[in-house]
Order: C-alpha cells, then sequence, then structure tokens
C-alpha cells in the first residue's frame, strides 16, 4: 500500500495500522446510518442518538473486519508464517504476509481462517 498509514496497537502480537483512506469511509459509514438507516427505522430520536448510533455501526463494522483478519493473521502464524500486519483501509482489510504459504495446504488454511 502506498497511501500513508498508522499504527493504532498491537493486537495478539500483530500491528494494526489504519489507513488514511479507513478515515474516509468510516465518516461516510457513520453519516449514512446517521441520517439515513436509523432515522427511517426507529423514529422520534435526537441527531445526537443517530450520530451516536451511526458512528457505533461504524465501529462495529470495522471491528468485524479486524476479527475477520485477525483469523487469517492467526493461522498464518500457525504455520510459522511471518505477519507484517494488519491494516484497515476502503474496501476492507488485508493481513499482510511477508512470504507466501509454502504450500497449498497451508495456504488453503490461511484463506478460509
Amino acid at each position: 500500500m502506498i497511501t500513508k498509514r498508522f499504527k493504532i496497537l498491537d493486537l495478539l502480537g500483530f500491528p494494526i495500522y489504519l489507513d488514511l483512506s479507513w478515515f474516509a469511509i468510516a465518516i461516510l459509514i457513520s453519516w449514512s446510518l446517521a441520517t439515513g438507516v436509523f432515522p427511517q427505522r426507529v423514529e422520534g430520536l435526537t441527531s445526537a442518538t443517530y450520530w451516536t448510533m451511526g458512528i457505533a455501526g461504524a465501529i462495529g463494522l470495522f471491528a468485524s473486519i479486524l476479527a475477520h483478519e485477525l483469523g487469517h493473521a492467526v493461522m498464518a502464524r500457525r504455520f510459522g508464517l511471518h505477519m507484517r500486519g494488519i491494516i484497515l483501509f476502503i474496501f476492507g482489510g488485508v493481513a499482510e504476509m511477508s512470504e507466501e504459504p509454502p504450500n497449498a495446504k497451508s495456504e488453503f488454511y490461511v484463506a478460509i481462517a
């Protein structure tokens, strides 16, 4: 990835990064939920409540993406592969490996994790 990324934490020994593009999609998802989805589904709440729900929804989405990528990273570690880290960006996330899996079996298990 060429764009700027920021390390936010280490989780299970893997560095977790946010790409600059993540902020754009997080804002768009929060806005979409706060101004469109939640007001149509749950009427009568304050704007601040809708925005809180929208931000919580975006955080939940990215937490699930992070959990998904952690699955790949943990499985790669079990096969002895070095992981550079996990990056969350505009299209979701990626678990970056330093090397390719040594055989088809390990690649299969890392992919389905």
